[in-house]
């Protein structure tokens, strides 16, 4: 794994697994170079970091009723929370996690939760009031919040503890010397995660007593990211360059999508699965099929690993629109119903990440650690 994947991975973003065929179709399948579209920089904020974790959007119910959505940034020295209506932070603070916090702090039940590989710390969402700290035993993977639970893996062990209080509920141990260092996922009776074994393992979410587990290492080695898509299907990401659809009851594949390359950035909203290969394919998928709905060739691919589409976010969407930002500092913006890209927006040097607030507006990490608010016009020939 080069060192580029380990950054990606550091940050929680995680590479994942292009259709077998569709990789051997060349450069002249591109579209017509899309509409440059303007930015205006609406608002901006000093974190106190010199980097970002990625940006998570908090909505109002999240926020609170008396509170507008709001932007929670984490970096090496501090976490915070913005009003995207507002000049200064709504509250900004030392998060004393050592080596800073790497993945994106993520929320609920108003709690705001920090993480970095050796410590995790919680704070109340409404005024960072800090609640609780945990050391890792071994080393922090990407956590998951879910209701009153944190489920996280510690080396080979994933815990599920206490949103409240950060105390320990039950403690399932995987394969040693296993790292799970991607998010698990939690349903209303399962918490679901792949260790890095080559297994997909079904906890009872109460207990953390195994229901089923499948084991798979031949085809897709291990499992990466992990997004549910419905009650009863799991969408994952194999190391071997597919995506699954996995049936939530009993493990069992219902279909499975070949890419051809690496698959960076599979994103799962509503009835659609999207992905994006470095040969420059974004997909949409059909999550019960797994049929390709569109596809958008982004840049020329030619066989050779230095045309790959250099894209270092994960792709993210609000309302009709996707956005995928690569490592040129381009944003693209697609339609999500056809695939049409609408318009690329050239950016200032900033982080690898895009969180959109609705579909004109993203928050993007400035190259010394500001947090901008930015507007996307539309291209004037729109």
């Amino acid at each position: 794994m080069n060192h580029r994947r380990l950054w990606l991975q550091a940050l929680g973003l995680g590479l994942v697994g292009v259709r077998g065929g569709l990789a051997a179709e060349t450069w002249a399948d591109a579209a017509p170079v899309p509409r440059i579209g303007a930015t205006r920089l609406l608002r901006r904020w000093l974190t106190g970091n010199a980097r970002l974790a990625p940006v998570s959007f908090v909505p109002r119910h999240e926020a609170g009723a008396h509170c507008s959505p709001g932007l929670l940034f984490s970096g090496e020295t501090t976490l915070g929370l913005v009003d995207p209506h507002h000049e200064d932070p709504l509250w900004v603070r030392p998060h004393a996690l050592p080596g800073g916090a790497v993945f994106r702090p993520r929320t609920a039940a108003g709690t705001a939760l920090g993480a970095g590989r050796d410590t995790l710390g919680a704070w109340r969402l409404m005024d960072g009031e800090p609640l609780w700290r945990r050391p890792a035993e071994r080393q922090w993977g990407v956590p998951c919040l879910s209701e009153d639970a944190v489920f996280v893996g510690d080396g080979h062990a994933l815990l599920a503890l206490d949103l409240a209080t950060g105390g320990l509920r039950w403690r399932f141990a995987a394969t040693l010397d296993t790292l799970i260092s991607y998010a698990p996922v939690a349903t209303r009776e399962l918490v679901l995660v792949g260790p890095g074994d080559g297994r997909l393992y079904a906890l009872d979410r109460d207990t953390g007593q195994l229901r089923w587990e499948r084991n798979r290492q031949d085809d897709w080695k291990y499992l990466r990211q992990l997004h549910l898509a419905s009650d009863h299907l799991l969408i994952a990401g194999g190391y071997t360059e597919k995506l699954y659809g996995i049936d939530l009851a009993n493990g069992d594949t219902r279909w499975t999508f070949s890419a051809g390359n690496f698959i960076n950035s599979h994103h799962v909203v509503g009835d659609g699965a999207y992905l994006w290969s470095p040969t420059g394919w974004i997909y949409a998928l059909d999550i019960e099929t797994g049929e390709v709905r569109w596809r958008h060739l982004t840049t020329g691919y030619r066989g050779s690993p230095h045309d790959w589409d250099p894209l270092v976010a994960e792709l993210a969407s609000s309302e009709d629109r996707l956005f995928a930002l690569d490592l040129g500092h381009i944003l693209h913006v697609l339609a999500m119903a056809g695939g049409e890209e609408l318009a690329r927006y050239p950016l200032a040097a900033v982080q690898p990440f895009v969180t959109p607030l609705d579909r004109r507006q993203v928050a993007l990490g400035g190259g010394t650690g500001e947090l901008w608010l930015v507007a996307l016009d539309e291209p004037a020939s729109a």
